[in-house]
């Protein structure tokens, strides 16, 4: 536990509030000796101290500091319980404190250990230590336990079991110290393959909380997956082995390669001396490496960069490629210290088969023979042979075999066999276990072997907020998330279903982003990865242009789909024309959605999946001359909308009226049942009808809406007479965003008898629970847009907690504000596209500033462009004309230039 002066939460160890009128001489004394002691490390370490150094000086100041309360505390105490204090209790240094690994904003991980003769003594002391540690501005986390005590926690507890094993004597009586250590190393040597088991699992537990890979953004530099933890576990499992935890110990003991402990001992010190910089530049401990810190690291540690690399992108592929080998090793010895191990040993052999004699495939996993050794040292088609093997048999690679491949893939011929090559196009075309396997070759080096340009983009950061791996980590989920896609029951299942050639696809998301690792556009560098990837797998001419094709336009399909008016028949025309073939279109659509899914954790939602699957259906449908007209699509809908309104509703002109200036996207996206009810609302609102008691509706105003199927994408509708010209746009969007919503998409229409209809698709963060909450907050939404109308005070934004870390966050990137003006694209509107950090009432000002230049929003989204939004408006001007005036568009640019730059 970590102790406080009891009724002081908020003070600061060692700070000025906790002085009083003065520490007594030896406290004042420790904690000038301390803070001495701290800036000369500090010191020390700006000038390039090794990072083991800084710690062991760090670990040194602080045991000089519990020496001299420890010797102050014996000096005020009668001589008999002196005696025994002395004699019975000893201070141990334990968990990081122990190994003498301190970093700057360290606890004190101390137990007071004592024999039952010092037991009253010992709990003076505590009392005394917590009090005395926090004045002297030492974080105390310690422990009172006798020797029993101490001894019989540690076989329940693998978290104290873990810190017990980091055990150092610090002052006291060594007899007492040695009685412990002497009794613990040897239970927990007797428990053996269990014990490594519990620390096993406890490690585990933890990564769950921190991130399960090595490749997230933002890692805990001691949490996370492959971080210092893991170094930690494996002190910790060759303690319960060998006796012994020190790296260099264990290397002489013929444990540790010299390679392994090379690189072992190079990831400790890059991690250490990451932490330390991290804690001398903080005010108080933390281990998560945010963005703004990799800013700051990387300048304080003396990366400079590389052409097309930026420090920070530097710095962390260092950090990626310590954790990744931290990570390789610690899953290998977790492997061999199991008790599975211990089983598998004594049964393989005899359940085990051979094939041509190279491999023995056994119960559990597929070893290498000698033979077979030889191969996987020469030969990579023969790696790529194991792997299948594995995948084919749902074995394990045996860790022995694993590591002879990953010590000789390095040395494997740059020259790929045809072979080897056909070999690799056969995996690709296989979904089963497709993803798993890709990773293994990647985590061999073998894969980069074979698909040079995956070598790049190995560890390679993106810097921005939207995605949450690297790149190659990117493309492996995304391969491996594609596959999965087959059990989907929806229009995405199916396409992937229907691909023709799914190793082409796989090929084409494993590609996808290797021209990040180059200079320039990465769809354009990694179009001409792929071609040369193609011609050394000797793919055929119709493949390599449709590989090609995918890569440069890989983007294509949601840039389109999120950015644009999709129901234009030119714009979907121009993209039918580009992409060529619906096989082609199909393996773009799968590819979009696996590229979105592999960002991160609900980047691809079932709103989003729609959006994508009616863009693919239509182009489709272009390709294959398919499309009905427009006209005959509205007859099919009227029809059936028709049946359902009532007879004398069928007869009236407002319906007929209305009905045929609805955009198609609304039709289209509705049952006749619902297009029914809205015909209704419509035709009130125009005929200015009194709307029912208890509808939120008032007289020319309504709103209505509702979730859809993923439960939190919201669409809501509004009508309001004589909406032309009043800002409703913006107050409507202002109002969406005070209930705490995340506006997708806009459009409108101005429809006969002057109505305009508003269509808003949002995102709710907190969405409803059931349907009766749903409806509440549906009606809540509604009765929120109409009071919105006239109503032009700015909204009210709730406060969102994160939310400011966030902008920070995305600022840092360093990507330029943006407003772009497109004349050409549309016939009917001007297109403008605001690139700005994601702020709170964005849209609303936005809006609302377009409003007050005399400029009618036709249709709005909002998509998402790295650590950027993209706002983009389809404008008009009042009439209805499309904006040609360049006056007018010049300031249209300079106002909403000046609403984004503002602080």
């Amino acid at each position: 536990m970590s102790s406080r002066r009891p009724g002081d939460d908020s003070a600061e160890p060692g700070s000025d509030t906790n002085l009083g009128v003065g520490l007594p001489e030896h406290l004042e004394r420790a904690k000038s000796a301390l803070l001495e002691a701290r800036e000369e490390v500090r010191g020390a370490h700006q000038r390039g101290l090794p990072a083991v150094r800084v710690c062991a000086r760090l670990t040194s100041a602080a045991d000089a500091a519990v020496g001299t309360l420890w010797r102050a505390a014996i000096a005020d105490l009668p001589a008999d319980e002196a005696k025994r204090l002395e004699a019975g209790c000893v201070l141990v240094a334990h968990g990081g404190y122990g190994r003498r690994q301190l970093a700057p904003h360290s606890d004190i991980d101390l137990m007071i250990l004592h024999t039952s003769a010092a037991s009253s003594v010992a709990e003076d002391l505590s009392r005394r230590f917590t009090s005395e540690m926090f004045d002297i501005g030492l974080e105390l986390g310690h422990s009172l336990r006798s020797i029993d005590d101490a001894l019989q926690l540690a076989p329940s507890d693998p978290v104290i079991a873990t810190s017990l094993l980091e055990s150092r004597h610090v002052i006291g009586s060594q007899a007492t110290y040695e009685r412990f250590i002497t009794a613990f190393r040897s239970n927990t040597q007797r428990r053996g393959v269990r014990a490594s088991e519990e620390f096993v699992e406890a490690r585990r537990q933890e990564r769950q909380k921190y991130g399960e890979t090595v490749y997230l953004l933002e890692p805990n530099l001691k949490r996370s997956r492959g971080g210092l933890r893991d170094i930690h576990l494996l002190r910790w499992l060759w303690y319960v082995q060998l006796g012994i935890s020190d790296l260099d110990r264990v290397h002489a003991a013929g444990a540790l390669s010299r390679y392994d402990h090379h690189r072992l001992i190079s990831a400790r010190d890059f991690l250490l001396r990451t932490r330390n910089e991290l804690h001398f530049g903080s005010p108080r401990a933390g281990d998560a490496l945010y963005r703004h810190e990799q800013l700051r690291l990387a300048e304080a540690l003396g990366y400079h960069g590389t052409e097309g690399l930026r420090p920070v992108e530097q710095f962390m592929r260092d950090y990626f490629r310590h954790a990744g080998f931290v990570w390789f090793l610690t899953s290998r010895v977790s492997e061999l210290t199991t008790r599975r191990r211990t089983v598998a040993k004594a049964i393989e052999p005899i359940l085990s088969r051979s094939v041509a004699n190279d491999y023995r495939i056994g119960f559990s996993e597929i070893t290498a023979t000698e033979a077979g050794r030889k191969k996987l040292g020469r030969e990579t088609g023969e790696v790529l042979h194991l792997l299948t093997l594995a995948r084919d048999h749902d074995k394990r690679i045996a860790q022995d075999t694993w590591y002879a491949v990953y010590r000789t893939a390095p040395d494997l011929p740059e020259e790929l066999m045809p072979e080897a090559a056909e070999q690799f196009l056969t995996l690709l075309a296989q979904p089963k276990g497709l993803g798993q396997l890709l990773r293994r070759a990647h985590h061999l080096r073998v894969l980069e072997r074979v698909v040079p340009a995956f070598r790049g983009v190995r560890c390679l950061l993106q810097f921005n907020q939207y995605h949450k791996f690297t790149v190659d980590e990117h493309s492996l989920r995304a391969v491996d998330l594609a596959t999965r896609f087959a059990d989907r029951q929806d229009h995405l299942g199916a396409a992937y279903r229907s691909v023709e050639d799914l190793g082409l696809l796989h090929l084409a998301l494993l590609l996808h982003d290797t021209g990040k690792a180059l200079e320039g556009d990465h769809s354009v560098t990694g179009e001409q990865l792929a071609i040369e990837t193609a011609r050394r797998l000797g793919l055929n001419a119709e493949r390599t242009q449709r590989l090609a094709t995918l890569v440069r336009r890989h983007l294509s399909m949601s840039h389109l789909a999120f950015r644009r008016d999709t129901h234009d028949p030119a714009l979907l025309g121009d993209f039918a024309k580009q992409i060529g073939d619906a096989e082609t279109m199909t393996m773009l659509f799968v590819l979009t959605c696996a590229d979105m899914a592999a960002v991160g954790p609900g980047v691809l939602n079932d709103w989003k999946i729609s959006v994508l699957a009616d863009l693919h259906q239509r182009a489709i449908d272009r390709l294959e001359h398919r499309a009905l007209r427009v006209e005959d699509r509205r007859d099919a809908v009227r029809m059936s909308v028709w049946q359902t309104l009532k007879p004398d509703e069928r007869d009236r002109s407002e319906f007929k009226e209305l009905f045929e200036a609805l955009p198609e996207p609304f039709l289209t996206s509705r049952s006749p049942t619902a297009l029914a009810s809205s015909l209704r609302r419509l035709v009130r609102v125009a005929s200015g009808e009194t709307p029912p008691p208890e509808s939120p509706a008032r007289q020319g105003v309504d709103a209505w809406g509702g979730y859809q199927s993923d439960d939190s994408t919201l669409e809501m509708v509004a009508a309001v007479a004589d909406g032309g010209g009043r800002g409703v746009f913006a107050s409507m969007a202002g109002a969406l965003s005070s209930k705490g919503l995340r506006i997708l998409t806009a459009e409108t229409a101005i429809l006969p008898h002057g109505v305009l209809l508003l269509r808003f698709t949002a995102e709710d963060p907190n969405p409803a629970l059931n349907a009766a909450e749903a409806n509440r907050r549906v009606r809540g939404i509604a009765t929120a847009l109409i009071h919105a109308v006239d109503n032009h005070e700015p909204p009210k934004l709730p406060k969102v907690w994160g939310a400011d870390r966030v902008e920070e966050a995305a600022a840092l990137s360093g990507m330029p504000n943006e407003v772009r003006l497109d004349r050409e694209l549309s016939d009917e509107c001007a297109i403008i596209e605001v690139f700005t950090i994601d702020q709170a009432g964005l849209l609303y000002d936005l809006a609302r500033t377009l409003h007050e230049v005399g400029l009618v929003i036709r249709f709005a989204k909002i998509a998402t462009s790295l650590d950027q939004v993209v706002d983009v408006f389809y404008v008009t001007n009042r009439d209805g004309a499309k904006p040609t005036d360049d006056e007018l568009l010049g300031e249209v640019s300079r106002r909403l230039m000046a609403v984004i730059e503002r602080d």
